[in-house]
């Protein structure tokens, strides 16, 4: 027959070979996390001497003239090609010695330099050699030598269509695909992954191996890597000992590997002079052929005669199968000078009308295939030129396709169309008559097509599966609060008549309440100001008459009694808001307080509106941010539900004893006006945040020390610990913490003082409904701690500072429960929902120091203040940065 495959004497090489070389050497060679030997940072030092030394060599080589004419040079080529044999053997030299037991020069330099003519002793027989000689001999000298690495071999095609080997671990390796090779035969270490072989003959040339390796050559530390390295096998070799094909014999070839499951056929075979020959219609409208392949895809290579296709091909639609035509590249990432072309030619039907989306280059994609490394068939390596070469890379992805989602092995048409749409433009704009769709793209084929339109699919609150877009996933430059190792989320593109699911870190969904806008550091100084000026300077604000109001102490505060006739003790308090940057204020500006108590003061209620934890809780810690779970660690717990009303009843037992409970609440709406437009839309559809907490507290009171416990409960209605979710349904139940603090203060003298405060704290769910994403029955357990000490009188009687080191909350432990509808069936792609168990990954624990200084001036009528807090341990953010300071004068 006349149909051959599409490999030979090819040599593109005659010029310049430098940005090859650099390629190979800079490509996975240790410089990166993908590091295949730690042999590679060595190598690579290496290598670069050696590329140096080929540099030289080349261009002296290239520029010489003949022996006759100039026998001096040759005596010079010959000391250089000396000089290179000698660095590479003191590299080397030892690693050849241990793996095959004989030295650097007669284990490997000899036979390599016998191979080629070279023989240093006679400078007269480099004159032998020709350009492509020339190059092939620096290639194989390296890859030789590479075989003695212990590393597997990376190669230029690798970084142009975006593959490495950890993509490929990632995916699964191939392991449930079946590639069908319709080639010559494969011997060697490729028939490993051979389950069925048959043919016409068992005549080898060394085609079959080479194009079988970089589909499924292993990843075991030497030679070729394979894209899908753990694929099956079934091959047939259609061709006689003259190296030539028939139609029949193809015809038969192909039935016999549709018939063994092969989901991909690769034929790295054709017509000389055709792209894509007729006679590929006839094979696959033959009745059996077209009943065998309809789940099959068939990736052919397009000829190496450097033509462009012009002549249309009669197609049967309604049988032939889903096909690939593959065309070369060249290591520059252009089109290779002999790769055929698919021009403007078109599949047409019977009655030669060429329709939308059926011209050759609608099916026509490129990858690279001049001198690429394969295996030879005998245990070595070698290179070779062809589309030959650039088919089976397709193959490859297509096998990891397969792997991935293995339903997609029923559906060829799809899995073209995800091949072909994922491909690099190169070119001209668009598909185009040399290049089809442009250059295989092996990390985009396994990604989204379009992150536009991925869905998901989620339960309502009635537990049924319903449809939702994927504009709720979040910017993934959003860093979230806190990240499970390995919890996902799954979202699912529609591919024509199937569809493929995507896994993404639940994170993605999850905000907390730490949105900053572009002037969000400008506010965060200004709330800070607020929060932190000093009423307590005056002997614990006696002069000021902000007696009871120790989390009213802000920048402009004021307090006073309010008269009346009821015999009660009346007083109100007023301060500006601390501002939570990002979020809406209300319309009232200021907190407020009013205080009521018996004659005796022995009974008091308070309520308002304010960011009442200090009061609540009572002690030495009355700053706001003392109870904010991200910069304090004085009860979190009633800080997530402070800020908004609350209402509290003290009673004391005795001179020494005082009980008190009290309720608190708190709303957060997001301020859309704060945020870019990307987070607009993202944030918008969330609810507002909403906590409230309960406390009882007992607390004792000697005069010098005082000893307080509190047990509070935290009720989040949409969240978990702040934490919110773009999906409604994930802690739709909300949580339940339940929390217990311990708090002590010493005077150590009049003006002296030390607090010390701790929490410990389970989070639980707050129903048992239907959530996506819900606290596990375990819980979660959390702690918080501060320690402080106030000194009175620092530089004047009405001056104080305030020193404190806070561990804010932090998780010890904890798991959470996730329900995703999920492919419950990879065999099939069929949904359903699965709950996994994830334990949470555990952050690092944050230390934050801070410190404070007021002081009175003028007799009262002036007061100004320094502040300065530093993050010592953790990771830092817009909440939280490594360090802020300000001051404050009135």
């Amino acid at each position: 027959g006349n149909i051959r495959t599409f490999w030979g004497d090819i040599n593109p090489y005659e010029g310049d070979l430098n940005a090859f070389w650099g390629n190979i050497r800079t490509f996975n060679d240790g410089t990166t996390s993908n590091t295949v030997s730690p042999l590679w940072g060595n190598i690579r030092t290496f290598s670069g001497t050696l590329g140096a030394q080929w540099g030289n060599i080349r261009t002296f080589w290239g520029n010489i003239r003949t022996f006759g004419e100039a026998p001096g040079d040759y005596a010079t080529l010959t000391n250089m090609l000396g000089s290179m044999v000698n660095s590479s053997e003191s590299f080397w030299g030892s690693a050849v010695q241990a793996q095959s037991g004989q030295s650097f020069r007669a284990g490997f330099a000899d036979p390599l330099l016998a191979r080629y003519g070279i023989d240093l002793a006679d400078p007269s027989s480099l004159g032998r050699l020709d350009a492509n000689t020339r190059e092939r001999f620096f290639l194989d000298w390296y890859d030789g030598l590479m075989n003695f690495s212990g590393a597997d071999h990376v190669d230029h095609w690798m970084s142009q269509i975006h593959w490495s080997p950890a993509i490929t671990t990632t995916i699964g390796e191939g392991r449930d695909s079946i590639i069908g090779l319709l080639d010559f035969s494969v011997t060697g270490e490729g028939t490993r992954s051979i389950t069925r072989y048959d043919g016409i003959s068992t005549f080898s040339n060394g085609h079959g191996s080479a194009v079988a390796s970089l589909m499924v050559a292993a990843h075991d530390g030497r030679g070729v890597m394979g894209i899908a390295p753990m694929a099956s096998v079934v091959a047939y070799n259609p061709f006689d000992s003259t190296g030539t094909a028939g139609w029949s014999d193809i015809r038969n070839g192909v039935l016999m590997l549709a018939q063994n499951n092969a989901s991909i056929i690769n034929m790295s075979l054709g017509v000389p002079g055709w792209t894509l020959h007729q006679g590929w219609n006839d094979v696959f409208s033959d009745p059996a052929v077209a009943a065998a392949t309809r789940s099959s895809v068939f990736v052919a290579a397009a000829g190496n005669d450097g033509s462009t296709q012009t002549q249309n091909i009669t197609w049967n639609f309604a049988t032939n199968p889903a096909l690939i035509v593959v065309g070369s590249l060249d290591p520059a990432g252009q089109i290779s000078s002999f790769s055929n072309r698919p021009g403007t030619a078109c599949l047409v039907t019977t009655s030669g009308v060429c329709t939308a989306g059926n011209r050759l280059m609608d099916r026509f994609i490129t990858a690279p295939g001049e001198m690429i490394l394969v295996a030879d068939g005998l245990g070595g390596v070698t290179r070779m030129s062809g589309t030959s070469f650039a088919a089976p890379l397709v193959s490859g992805t297509v096998a990891l396709l397969h792997d991935r989602w293995p339903w997609l092995a029923n559906y060829p048409r799809e899995s073209v169309d995800i091949i072909l749409r994922s491909a690099r433009d190169v070119g001209e704009p668009g598909v185009d008559p040399v290049y089809g769709w442009g250059i295989l793209d092996v990390t985009a084929a396994l990604s989204p097509l379009s992150f536009n339109g991925l869905k998901w699919y989620e339960y309502d609150a009635k537990g049924k599966i319903k449809e939702a877009q994927a504009n709720k996933i979040r910017d993934p430059k959003e860093v979230a609060k806190w990240e499970a190792k390995g919890m996902f989320f799954y979202a699912y593109e529609d591919i024509g008549a199937t569809f493929r699911d995507f896994a993404i870190p639940v994170s993605t969904k999850l905000v907390g309440q730490s949105a900053l806008s572009s002037t969000g550091s400008m506010e965060y100084l200004q709330s800070y100001i607020y929060s932190r000026f000093i009423a307590w300077v005056n002997a614990g604000g006696k002069g000021t008459g902000a007696r009871g109001f120790a989390g009213f102490s802000a920048f402009n505060g004021f307090s006073a009694s309010v008269p009346n006739s009821s015999g009660l003790n009346v007083s109100m308090a007023v301060a500006p808001k601390t501002r939570l940057a990002g979020y809406m204020g209300s319309s009232m500006p200021y907190q407020t307080a009013i205080r009521f108590a018996g004659p005796d003061d022995r009974i008091s209620l308070t309520m308002g509106q304010a960011d009442a934890a200090p009061l609540m809780a009572g002690g030495t810690f009355g700053f706001a941010s003392d109870f904010d779970p991200v910069t304090g660690g004085a009860n979190p717990l009633l800080g997530y539900a402070s800020g908004g009303g609350f209402f509290e009843t003290s009673v004391k037992l005795s001179d020494r004893w005082t009980l008190s409970s009290g309720l608190s609440d708190r709303i957060l709406k997001r301020d859309l006006d704060q945020l870019d437009i990307m987070d607009r839309f993202a944030l918008g559809s969330i609810d507002p945040y909403h906590a409230g907490a309960q406390h009882v507290t007992i607390g004792y009171d000697d005069g010098a020390v005082k000893l307080t416990g509190t047990y509070t409960r935290l009720r989040e209605s949409n969240g978990m610990l702040g934490i919110q979710s773009l999906d409604a349904n994930d802690f739709a139940d909300g949580t339940t913490t339940d929390g217990v603090t311990l708090g002590s203060e010493l005077g150590i003298t009049p003006t002296l003082t030390l607090a010390a405060t701790a929490t410990m704290s389970r989070t639980r769910p707050g129903g048992e409904g239907q959530q996506s994403i819900a606290v596990s029955s375990e819980g979660m357990m959390s702690s918080a701690w501060q320690v402080g000490v106030t000194k009175d009188r620092v530089l004047g009687k009405t001056d104080s500072v305030r020193m404190t080191l806070a561990q804010p909350m932090h998780l010890e432990s904890g798991s959470v429960d996730l329900t995703t509808v999920q492919v419950v069936n990879r065999q099939t792609g069929e949904l359903g929902p699965v709950t996994q168990r994830f334990a949470l990954g555990i952050p690092e624990r944050q230390l934050v120091g801070e410190i404070a200084y007021g002081a009175s001036l003028l007799e009262g009528k002036a007061e100004a203040s320094l502040f300065g807090r530093a993050t010592l341990q953790g990771q830092t953010s817009g909440q939280l940065p490594g360090f802020v300071a300000g001051a404050g004068l009135k």
